[in-house]
């Protein structure tokens, strides 16, 4: 039988990149997101989509619509994939409230509330697995995001903890921390004064190697996954000893900035006004 994977932000480039990969091994697809168009176009590229949920996860509506939908046991959900993000620039004094209580409501609390749901669910039937793909600001902070990162720690610290409470439900819980990914995401950043810092490595990642390290930690079944590999040291040496960063930013500030210019020009992009970041 075939086993059925629900994917958020299912309209987005890693949700389709890993979509194809799921499908190829037998998984069904349940899509969530809020942009009906962008998972409309996922969903007509891909073979094995059985049904789409449209939901905003900053609402409890949203989160109730896909939390329902984890319940239910008329096609169980063996795999959860929490993808859905959100992130808008800005020094946490400039930055309205609205933006800074989505970041925390789409970010942390969204994959809270379906991991509950989805391990409550899991364990009932006897196992299944929950892979969130958080990213690497969930170890180093990110000056000029400061919401973002507080976000991001959140959601590793959660995973941290519920994956001990539910490895004797035979649930297992997987996290994916990527750098800088090449997603409609990160072109916001670098066109809204996104931090420089998400640059600083040679290649921005791309959503086909994202979707490589899910399988890979779905396979290993290992509770973190860091994307380069080569971050992993840093990261932690950072988490041990968080005043290191306040010490490296400025030396690497420079660095950042060329590497995003680099990308800009890439890509055929301009950057948009300061002031008009969050409009």
């Amino acid at each position: 039988m075939s086993k059925t994977a629900l994917i958020t932000g299912g309209g987005g480039a890693i949700a389709m990149a890993l979509s194809r990969k799921l499908s190829e091994q037998g998984f069904d697809l349940v899509l969530a997101d809020l942009d009906e168009a962008r998972m409309a176009a996922n969903s007509a590229q891909l073979p094995r989509v059985i049904s789409t949920i449209r939901a905003d996860l900053s609402t409890e509506e949203g989160l109730d619509a896909i939390a329902s939908r984890l319940a239910s046991s008329d096609v169980p959900i063996d795999l959860l994939v929490n993808n859905a993000g959100i992130i808008r620039p800005g020094n946490i004094v400039d930055l309205p409230f609205a933006d800074i209580d989505k970041h925390l409501k789409i970010n942390l609390i969204a994959p809270l509330k379906l991991t509950q749901a989805a391990g409550q669910a899991m364990a009932a039937r006897g196992g299944g697995t929950i892979l969130s793909i958080v990213s690497a600001a969930g170890l180093v902070a990110l000056p000029g995001s400061a919401a973002y990162s507080a976000s991001k720690f959140g959601l590793r610290g959660f995973l941290m903890a519920a994956r001990m409470e539910l490895a004797p439900l035979n649930v297992r819980v997987c996290g994916i921390y990527p750098g800088a990914v090449d997603t409609p995401m990160l072109r916001y950043e670098a066109t809204h004064d996104g931090s420089p810092l998400n640059f600083l490595n040679k290649d921005v990642l791309t959503p086909e190697q994202v979707a490589e390290a899910c399988m890979d930690a779905l396979k290993s079944g290992r509770l973190e996954t860091f994307l380069p590999a080569s971050d992993a040291m840093l990261s932690k040496l950072i988490s041990v000893a968080p005043s290191l960063l306040e010490w490296l930013a400025p030396r690497l500030q420079k660095a950042g900035e060329r590497g995003k210019e680099k990308f800009l020009a890439a890509r055929g992009l301009t950057p948009v006004a300061k002031g008009s970041a969050n409009g």
